[in-house]
């Protein structure tokens, strides 16, 4: 079964309606602050065939589900493969103390984040929606928002004040966002520059155990549906799924994220021995017509709680470059980091090899728009499936072990820090050697963390103050912290705390609290034989 759509602005029943009159105010308080404070606002930068992005998206209520708990999925089509994901930290500004999440953003840029979930079990993802007939040339952008969200929202009734108070203000353009919290509730919202439409997943009664699925249309809007084929797609796999066997997040990520159907043949099971649109033998065309396309360039799975769990428990299942190519790492925000292949400032190593690989899998330069199925999986078994599934599946099994250990033992933020780490270094270390041996024998310690800091600022550009967040620095040495114009010469000096991880604010001013004009500036992080450094803009 699929959402039904309910009334705009629906306030979810048993909220005591008092409480949500707060939560709205409160929220549109919080936006406008945030808002007022990030005046440079513009749309996600994708590049793609057709000058569309291509996202295919789905949420999943409890009640199809394996084990009880809401599911989100996002397909993230972008021509810009560089991006990373991160954590960042809470920080308290003008009264409001935002919430730790981890989300996805494109490297350079991590003010705004486009799939992710925070502290209190929240989570949010999205899709262009391409036929609710308006768009704008101002208004808040889809990463911004969703940063705002994960922020400060702890359930789908925060969000929904958050979207009345955009209503407001105007939202740039059109998108679908799904939504799932805490509570066990999840949703999709098709929201225009004015006004959405709510379609929940799961409610009680007749509607109970909902699934939606959306590619770059909303079912509120007018009858041009953009990707209407990998719409009825993923329908398909997904009633064909539920009819005999549960929703599981392991299904999503192998059947759903890399599926490469098209409307010219079904390659599976592969290798694939067709011909398709004037491709050679055996390669599958999969440029816009394809759940997994050419320009799927990350991927996530949030899995969240029954409701009567803690939130920390909530489980994203993160993937950067294309799904064909990588594999899903399990993260958790209770952590407090995001380990180095999917974090790294300088560039995600997951991205690196997937960029790497992808040479080989797009091999034929006659058909650039053709991957060969054999370099996935060949007729001896062998291939780039070979290893990322099995290491998937390991993956997924041990974050299922460790939710029954937390849910008996709740675990500290180090315990939790230790076991993403230690399944993001077996899962990790199989990716690059091309093998899934090690996950019978895997390590008994986690990685070392790296030898690097990392360094980001938020928000980004910024008018009259920014936090400069580090994590992985040595608590042997003093952290110090220094800026410099774009010719070179250090303007202020600030100095952190000994710990680990910290946060300090700049106010955009020089030594002798003179405010300084607009431009970049380059902040450089010292810690005895550990540096990073960054950049950010400053706007009056």
């Amino acid at each position: 079964m699929r959402g039904r759509p309910n009334s705009r602005h629906r306030v979810d029943p048993g909220h005591d309606p008092r409480v949500a009159a707060n939560m709205r105010i409160q929220a549109c308080f919080i936006t406008a602050t945030f808002l007022l404070t990030n005046v440079v606002i513009y749309a996600e930068d994708w590049i793609n065939i057709g000058g569309l992005g291509e996202c295919t998206v789905g949420v999943f209520g409890g009640g199809v589900t394996a084990d009880g708990r809401p599911m989100i999925w996002k397909n993230r089509d972008v021509g810009n493969p560089d991006q990373r994901f991160i954590h960042c930290s809470p920080y308290s500004r003008d009264g409001i103390t935002t919430l730790a999440l981890v989300g996805d953003c494109y490297r350079n840029d991590t003010t705004r984040i486009y799939m992710g979930a925070n502290e209190r079990g929240f989570a949010v993802m999205n899709s262009d929606s391409y036929n609710l007939g308006d768009s704008l040339s101002y208004g808040t952008d889809d990463g911004t928002l969703m940063r705002i969200a994960l922020e400060t929202c702890r359930t789908l009734g925060d969000f929904e004040a958050l979207l009345d108070s955009t209503n407001i203000t105007g939202r740039r353009d059109c998108w679908n966002f799904g939504c799932l919290d805490s509570t066990g509730a999840s949703a999709l919202y098709e929201c225009a520059n004015y006004g959405y439409v709510r379609y929940a997943a799961q409610d009680t009664g007749a509607q109970s155990g909902m699934y939606i699925i959306r590619a770059n249309f909303s079912l509120s809007g007018n009858v041009n549906h953009t990707g209407q084929d990998r719409y009825d797609r993923a329908c398909s796999l997904t009633a064909n799924r539920a009819a005999s066997y549960a929703i599981d997040a392991g299904f999503v990520l192998e059947s759903l994220a890399r599926d490469l159907a098209n409307i010219y043949d079904d390659p599976y099971p592969l290798p694939y021995n067709g011909i398709q649109h004037g491709g050679p033998a055996g390669y599958i065309y999969n440029s816009g017509v394809t759940i997994c396309n050419r320009s799927t360039t990350s991927a996530v799975v949030i899995r969240g709680t029954r409701g009567d769990e803690p939130a920390h428990q909530t489980t994203i299942f993160a993937m950067l470059g294309q799904p064909i190519l990588s594999v899903a790492f399990p993260l958790w925000v209770r952590c407090g980091n995001v380990p180095e292949p999917l974090s790294n400032p300088q560039g995600a190593p997951v991205v690196q090899y997937c960029n790497s690989r992808s040479r080989q899998l797009y091999d034929n330069p006659q058909t650039s728009y053709h991957l060969n199925s054999r370099y996935l999986l060949d007729e001896d078994g062998h291939g780039v499936y070979s290893y990322t599934l099995p290491l998937e599946k390991w993956g997924i099994d041990q974050a299922g072990s460790m939710l029954e250990n937390w849910s008996s033992d709740p675990p500290s933020a180090s315990e939790v820090y230790y076991e993403e780490n230690r399944i993001a270094g077996v899962i990790f270390t199989g990716f690059y050697r091309e093998t899934a041996e090690l996950i019978d024998d895997f390590p008994p310690e986690p990685p070392p963390l790296p030898n690097t800091i990392l360094i980001s600022n938020y928000p980004n550009p910024f008018n009259d103050g920014t936090f400069i967040h580090y994590a992985g620095a040595s608590v042997e040495y003093p952290v110090t912290l220094r800026i410099y114009d774009i010719q070179g010469r250090q303007i202020a000096r600030i100095a952190g705390n000994n710990n680990p991880e910290g946060t300090v604010y700049w106010a955009g001013k020089d030594s002798f609290d003179n405010k300084l004009a607009s431009g970049i500036y380059l902040y450089v992080l010292d810690n005895g034989p550990l540096k990073a450094d960054n950049k950010m803009l400053l706007i009056r």
